[in-house]
């Protein structure tokens, strides 16, 4: 195909854009309460986790928190004595952020940017590490793997952990609730997680969470986090079993983890090996 004819998507990404920012500018806060529902420990301990360990991060490795929203996973990052760059498209979830994070453990530094996810405002080659938590499905995959790549050194390592597109009632949710979300997100389908991680030297997608999420009936009820917990961790298991035996239900997996590297692959397989085999 002729290069000239190619439309550049340019211009649409910037609309779309515009649209995240204002969105999350005057509505993410509405989110608050369900978010915290959602994720508040240990519930999502089993997807942090593992993209935690996946990164093998040393003391003083520069790590780019992107699309960090509230700050949840910088004052993780911040604990383990990196060298933070914490950066979302709002000022609005900055502000938060910086709030959350006042009060936690010093990290060895930390700077607070905010910028286009697409477009990233760094020299290429500058961070050790990337981690980013439900930020893909605001972005276009191909265009933010090729930031991603960029910003990486090589050895580099970046996860993400992504929402997926055929949760039963994580879909029913979306539709029931759309004033929740922004007008351009989507979910993340598992081939996309792959074809996002076939832009590195080498990668390894994971999932989580099918029945799991039907304890969170036991957070309605008051006191019933002792429950939740209970349910939450023996559902967890027998979603893993299930995928054992039936792998094609991981289609309908909550959430995905994609895990690349930017080598020849040769020490991160090690590293993604940990991953596989702690789950």
């Amino acid at each position: 195909m002729d290069p000239e004819t190619v439309s550049d998507p340019r211009p649409n990404r910037e609309a779309v854009i515009r649209r995240e920012l204002e969105w999350h500018e005057h509505s993410a806060a509405q989110r608050y309460s369900l978010d915290e529902f959602l994720y508040a420990p240990p519930a999502f301990d089993e997807v942090i986790d593992p993209g935690l360990r996946f990164l093998c991060p040393q003391s003083g490795d520069s790590v780019l928190d992107l699309g960090c929203g509230e700050g949840k996973e910088t004052r993780h990052l911040m604990q383990l004595g990196l060298s933070v760059v914490s950066l979302d498209l709002s000022h609005a979830q900055l502000a938060r952020a910086r709030q959350r994070v006042s009060s936690g453990p010093a990290g060895r530094s930390l700077r607070f940017v905010q910028a286009n996810a697409e477009e990233l405002p760094f020299l290429a080659g500058q961070f050790d590490l990337v981690y980013g938590k439900a930020i893909l499905h605001h972005l276009d995959v191909g265009l933010a793997a090729a930031e991603i790549f960029r910003l990486l050194k090589p050895g580099g390592r970046a996860v993400f952990a992504e929402p997926l597109a055929y949760h039963p009632l994580i879909w029913g949710g979306r539709h029931l609730t759309p004033h929740f979300r922004t007008r351009d997100e989507h979910p993340v389908t598992l081939s996309e997680l792959r074809r996002f991680g076939r832009e590195f030297s080498s990668w390894k997608t994971e999932v989580f969470y099918m029945l799991a999420p039907g304890a969170y009936i036991f957070r309605l009820v008051p006191g019933g986090n002792r429950w939740f917990q209970r349910a939450h961790v023996w559902l967890h298991r027998l979603d893993q079993q299930l995928w054992q035996g039936l792998s094609w239900l991981k289609r309908f997996a909550w959430y995905g983890l994609v895990a690349v590297c930017k080598d020849d692959g040769t020490s991160v397989l090690r590293a993604v090996d940990r991953v596989s085999h702690s789950q």
